[in-house]
């Protein structure tokens, strides 16, 4: 069973890899609508107010 979990953890990353140029196109994509549409309807501050939730849990996780 390790060896079938290990062989689709290779096979996933190749597939990433092999179409770098294309996710990196659709990540920016799409991270630019969601600004978009924070600005838009007045999100950006509750965005950034979770985003230093999650950091503060992480943060207060590892001491």
């Amino acid at each position: 069973m390790t060896f079938l979990t290990s062989m689709v953890l290779v096979i996933s990353v190749l597939l990433v890899l092999s179409n770098l140029g294309t996710v990196a196109e659709d990540t920016a994509k799409a991270m630019r609508g969601a600004i978009q549409r924070l600005r838009m309807h007045g999100g950006i501050p509750s965005f950034v107010a979770f985003g230093v939730l999650w950091i503060t849990i992480f943060g207060l996780g590892f001491l």
